[in-house]
Order: structure tokens, then sequence, then C-alpha cells
């Protein structure tokens, strides 16, 4: 299957050739493909690669200016361009971890496939291939496609929240942006990981940015409402509470002072616990109405 994408064609094709230069496959992988698929543009482009990324990436610095960082140990490149946006590029990876809730150990994986099979979700493990005569073509070996069309996140084998409890909040955020539900073996092993306390084998610091990423969701409600009939929310406070008008407004610290402000009392231990910083802890309190300005 062919899969055109939607926006950001010309930096695509510099990049196809700079890769089809070097010998190199080239991938456009995860939420892109799965956005392009759904009909709409997608700002979230990462980049796969059947070898090295440097190469690539620094033709397009010579290209369109910017910088890169190296992740070496994650086998990543980041590319910031003049104007500021962030692409990421990848070999093919795999990983293996140590323990539940473990960073990844990451190696060097065979194919795009291979890589594909460590991925969060089968809806976002296709990738398009950007380079050579097959460009445009739709990998898909794990019914990514099949699960969109029917409107389901599932993820691809049986210790994924095990290995990462972070996919629990991100199969709500994209369940709920899109209006999808969660596949029932999907659903069943996020009940399990969540009665086996595996979000609480998290940093604060990961299960605040994942909550962050739903509020700031055009419409976080929808997630929220999934992971409190799991009771995930708990992992972040016990007496979360978005009823209301508590999510009033866009943005994540915006909503985060209006759940703050619903939970009066608990508001302040609330915002503690995400383990922000000084400041930006003061400043939601006050915009809660928790404490008062300094005069």
């Amino acid at each position: 299957m062919q899969l055109s994408p939607l926006n950001d064609l010309p930096l695509l094709e510099k990049a196809a050739a700079l890769a089809s230069a070097h010998g190199l496959e080239l991938y456009a992988v995860g939420g892109c493909a799965r956005d392009w698929m759904l009909g709409r543009e997608s700002a979230d482009i990462d980049f796969l690669l059947s070898g090295a990324p440097a190469p690539v990436v620094e033709g397009l610095e010579k290209e369109y200016g910017g910088r890169h960082v190296k992740f070496s140990p994650f086998l990543t490149v980041r590319y910031f361009s003049a104007e500021g946006r962030r692409l990421d590029f990848a070999r093919f990876r795999k990983e293996t971890y140590l323990k539940p809730a473990a960073l990844p150990t990451v190696g060097e994986a065979a194919s795009a496939a291979e890589d594909l099979k460590r991925r969060d979700f089968a809806c976002n493990a296709m990738a398009v291939r950007l380079d050579g005569p097959g460009a445009f073509g739709l990998l898909d070996p794990y019914g990514g496609l099949a699960d969109i069309k029917a409107g389901l996140v599932r993820v691809l084998h049986e210790k994924s929240f095990e290995d990462d409890p972070t996919r629990l909040f991100r199969a709500a955020r994209f369940a709920g942006r899109f209006g999808w539900r969660l596949e029932t073996g999907t659903l069943e092993l996020a009940s399990a990981a969540v009665k086996a306390g595996l979000p609480g084998l998290l940093s604060r610091e990961r299960l605040r940015n994942e909550f962050l990423k739903i509020l700031e969701e055009k419409e976080p409600r929808p997630a929220l409402e999934l992971l409190r009939g799991l009771g995930a929310l708990s992992f972040i406070h016990p007496g979360l509470d978005f009823s209301g008008e508590a999510l009033k407004g866009s943005g994540s610290r915006v909503r985060l002072a209006g759940i703050a402000r619903r939970m009066g009392g608990k508001g302040g231990e609330f915002l503690s616990g995400l383990n922000l910083s000084r400041r930006e802890t003061a400043e939601l309190l006050l915009q809660a109405g928790l404490t008062r300005e300094r005069r």
C-alpha cells in the first residue's frame, strides 16, 4: 500500500536523497504514519535508518542550518533546524528491559520490521519508506492499519505495560484523542498492570510528564476518565479531581491550576507531588488561588 506524506514533503525528499547517497534505507515512522493514514498533517516526524544517522543529519544542517545532538546510548541523533524544528533520527533498534519500568538497553536491529516490534502500540508500529523505488510504501507488519480502521489501541506483546508503565497513560491519551478504545486484551493487561502497582515504579518525573501530555490534549477528559476507570490516576494523586470546570481553558499549566483549585485543601499536595521546580509550583499555587501573592 502507498501512503503519501501530507506535510513537509521537500524536507522528506531531501532527507531521502541524502540517505540514498549513503546507501541507507530511510523511513518516517510512528505517529506521523498513523496521522497521515487518518488524513491529518503531523508535526511529529521521526526518522528510522538502516545505518548511522550522522550523514543524513549533517546534510540537513548544510541545507537548512541548525545543529544536532547525539544520544549515543540510544543510537539516536536529534536535529534542530535553524527555525527550531526538532527531528529525531535513529537507526534500526531493539530493546531489552532489565526490570519493570526501567529505561531500556538499546542495541542494533537487523531490519525496520524488527525495530517496529519494540513500539508501544500497533497503530504506532507503522513506517513509510522514503527512499528508492519503494518510496511511500507502507510497512505495517503488526496490523496497525486494521486497528486504525477499527478504532483500537493494542499493545504488541503481553509484557508491554510491565516493560514500560508509561504506556498506560499513552494508551489513554491516544484513545481519548481519536475517540478509540483499548482492544480487549490490552484493556485486561492495563487493568492487571494497575492492580500490580506497576505505575508506582515510575519516577515522579516520568509520571508527571505523561500527565502533562494528557493535559495538553485539546480535550483531555476522555483520557482521564479512562485512567480513572482503570485506577491509574491514583498514582498521580489519590484525590485527583478533574470534575466541573477544573479542565477549563487550554494548556497543561492552566489545567493543573484548575485541578488544584478544584481539589481545595489537597491542591497544594497535588502540585508539590508533581516534582516541578519551586518556582513553577509557587506560580501554580498562586494561579489556583491557594496562596497569596507577596507584597
